[in-house]
């Protein structure tokens, strides 16, 4: 009786230590997670250059870096990625009421590899063809390696004044409330 109850009192330090243990793990994970930088936009920061890139929209015209106005918005989506599904009627609703389809462009990243992709990258351009120049790309395609994009869905705000090459003005949901692209 005497060792069950020796045994009993040794798995309850062992169990109480272990809580402390845990606990004290969490506080450091919490904190850490307070005192991390903000999490990134899927993409090249605020005020980073946009590389430069040649390719075509889906209405056969070119569009390189060059092409990107002041103020210009540039949006990324994926097939097979919810929050993508989720997100493109309201950005369809948003880039709608901008001042041009020229100042909106949407690139859909698809590796296009069965049936379904395509399909979702075919009814996506379709949603997004009357408010936005649409490009559809493979992971690693020039407009998305450009961007430096590894998240979805993501958009950007470009600044490309006198000449100069672009740059991120805002990105994220930010992107939409940077004059000209939001401005009336």
């Amino acid at each position: 009786m005497v060792y069950l109850a020796v045994a009993l009192v040794a798995v309850a330090a062992l169990c109480t230590l272990d809580l402390l243990l845990t606990v004290a793990v969490l506080r450091r994970l919490r904190d850490r997670v307070h005192d991390a930088p903000a999490a990134d936009s899927g993409g090249i920061p605020v005020g980073a250059a946009v590389g430069s890139f040649t390719t075509r929209c889906t209405d056969g015209t070119p569009l390189t870096e060059s092409d990107l106005t002041d103020g210009a918005l540039v949006a990324f989506f994926t097939t097979g990625c919810p929050p993508c599904r989720t997100e493109l009627p309201a950005f369809v609703e948003e880039a709608g009421a901008l001042n041009g389809r020229r100042q909106v462009i949407a690139v859909v990243v698809s590796p296009g590899g069965t049936p379904d992709e395509t399909a979702e990258a075919v009814s996506m351009t379709r949603h997004l063809s009357p408010v936005a120049r649409v490009l559809t790309e493979t992971p690693d395609g020039p407009c998305t390696s450009a961007f430096g994009v590894t998240a979805f869905p993501c958009r950007f705000a470009v600044s490309a004044k006198d000449g100069t090459a672009p740059t991120v003005l805002a990105a994220g949901k930010a992107a939409l409330g940077v004059s000209p692209v939001g401005a009336p």
